[in-house]
């Protein structure tokens, strides 16, 4: 197989250092203190390839089919790999891949993903149609893409440790927005009332966000929704109002989880304030599902109805979703039933049977010890980042952290996140503009988000983290710099100036990127 993305960057460079079973880099001889650089002008786009891999199981070279025709007359075509097949292509995803490899990754949301889960992702599953659930098909030959999902359900139960005679789970979702309007096609009429945290609060889209003049999500579009938000003198969740409010709202659904709140949930207490008005409760565990399987969080299973999840993120599986359901009848509705039905025919058709693969073999990996040091230095490392930042000086949404990601509110600076994330990226740190508690917009917020996730996959400990907050620290320091000298106001203005070939502090810019990937590129980025 002809591969391209760099793979000789993980083949000839990064495999052979790569622990076996483990998600860290391994200890070894340093420069100032960080393992030896890996080189990067030693890598070959394009041109590597893994032999007999699950991807193919042939050897690399190009091959020459014959398809038979009338008359014994055949057509013949070449399976090119992708170099030869659309170069273009190809050179755009070796660009990716050596930003990837280059950058500080800190999106909260984002992750790297193994070789295997690659491998299972860009498999023949792929070819094959199976609407329906195991033994339920609408077509044939499904025999054993009816036995990987079985083994995709029981390997999903087990790695969060759920008891099959009282859990199911539709392992079929595309993604996370996709598996939650499920459930709500599942429980709720049109119109029905949902309450969840609000998005300006640290709440997700699908669940339920609206302005005063535009219904935003397509929840809010066909479900009454009314949102809970956090108490802005502590930065945790009002549970006081959300009581309030839901005794008068009279909510059908009540959703727990979040795309940028750094606390726990208080299940048992969101339990009570459901029960009290007749409400089903879910979970959305998208953000901090590893941490669940690893048990070093709070366990949502314990209290809510439904619990809903992205398989991409802190669980470093494939892009897809989950959706775990009560067995037992909730308030006179057969969970089961109706969330499979609203998985397929409500809302899907064929699942991704290539996705189901690779999270077969993610949650195989949720289950051994190396997962679990994996999701606690994921919470060692990103409450070493939250207090080197507050050293520095920085306001903390909340004060801290308990799972994977910080909020900063870069307000009381003078900046805000638009221009801040603007100067990170040009010096290779990646993360994401946010809205705060009290922020009037979503594109011109007042913090940043920073998740640990994704860099402690590639090996970093708390020392790199610490060493990641001076980094984000010295470019909010340039942002602010940059503000000052542009002579408009508008973030336009910003963005125009500090892309200008003329922009006075590109050469400090340059050089904070250049210790940036100095750091990064010493460690192993997994995957093919």
């Amino acid at each position: 197989m002809q591969a391209c993305s760099g793979t000789a960057a993980m083949g000839s460079l990064q495999q052979p250092i790569w622990i076996k079973g483990s998600s860290f880099a391994p200890n070894g001889s340093t420069v100032n203190g960080f393992p030896h650089q890996i080189k990067l002008n030693s890598v070959k786009p394009c041109r590597s390839y893994i032999k007999g891999s699950l991807v193919t199981g042939k050897p690399p070279s190009s091959v020459s089919v014959t398809v038979p025709g009338n008359g014994g007359s055949g057509v013949n075509f070449i399976d090119h790999g992708l170099n030869e097949a659309d170069p273009e292509v190809c050179a755009i995803i070796y660009k990716e891949k050596q930003r990837q490899m280059k950058s500080l990754e800190l999106i909260a949301s984002e992750n790297f993903t193994s070789r295997a889960v690659m491998e299972a992702v860009g498999s023949c599953l792929t070819n094959k149609y199976s609407e329906g659930l195991p033994g339920k098909r609408y077509y044939g030959g499904n025999e054993f893409i009816d036995e990987l999902e079985t083994l995709c359900q029981k390997r999903a139960l087990a790695a969060f440790h759920l008891d099959g005679k009282k859990w199911g789970v539709n392992v079929q979702p595309l993604s996370g927005s996709p598996a939650n309007f499920e459930v709500y096609t599942a429980l709720l009429n049109p119109h029905d009332r949902i309450m969840g945290l609000d998005l300006p609060h640290g709440g997700h889209l699908s669940h339920g966000f609206m302005t005063p003049k535009r219904r935003v999500s397509g929840t809010s579009i066909y479900f009454e929704s009314m949102p809970y938000r956090l108490d802005e003198s502590t930065g945790l969740v009002d549970y006081d109002m959300l009581e309030k409010t839901a005794n008068l709202f009279r909510p059908k659904l009540i959703i727990a989880g979040a795309s940028a709140y750094p606390r726990d949930f208080d299940y048992p207490r969101m339990r009570k304030i459901a029960d009290g008005v007749g409400a089903f409760l879910m979970m959305d565990m998208a953000h901090i599902s590893g941490l669940v399987a690893a048990s070093v969080v709070a366990d949502p299973f314990e209290y809510c109805d439904i619990v809903t999840t992205t398989t991409h993120k802190s669980l470093r599986g494939p892009r897809g979703g989950m959706i775990f359901f009560k067995k037992d009848s909730v308030l006179g509705v057969d969970l089961e039933s109706a969330i499979n039905n609203a998985v397929f025919p409500g809302l899907q058709g064929g699942p991704h049977n290539h996705t189901i693969g690779g999270l077969s073999v993610c949650l195989k990996h949720a289950q051994s010890p190396e997962f679990k040091a994996y999701q606690n230095q994921v919470v060692s490392n990103c409450r070493a980042l939250a207090g080197r930042l507050i050293e520095l000086g920085y306001n903390l949404v909340s004060g801290g952290s308990d799972n994977h990601l910080i909020l900063v509110d870069l307000r009381p600076l003078g900046i805000d996140g638009a221009r801040a994330e603007k100067i990170l990226d040009m010096a290779s740190i990646t993360l994401n503009k946010n809205s705060v508690p009290g922020d009037k917009s979503a594109l011109v917020p007042g913090g940043i988000r920073i998740g640990s996730p994704a860099m402690t996959t590639r090996g970093f400990s708390e020392k790199e983290f610490i060493a990641t907050a001076d980094f984000i620290h010295e470019g909010v320091q340039l942002s602010l710099e940059a503000k000052k000298s542009v002579s408009g106001s508008k973030l336009l203005d910003f963005m125009k100036f500090v892309t200008s070939p003329d922009f006075p502090l590109i050469d400090r810019v340059s050089d904070l990127q250049r210790r940036v990937e100095t750091l990064t590129t010493q460690f192993p980025m997994p995957g093919l």
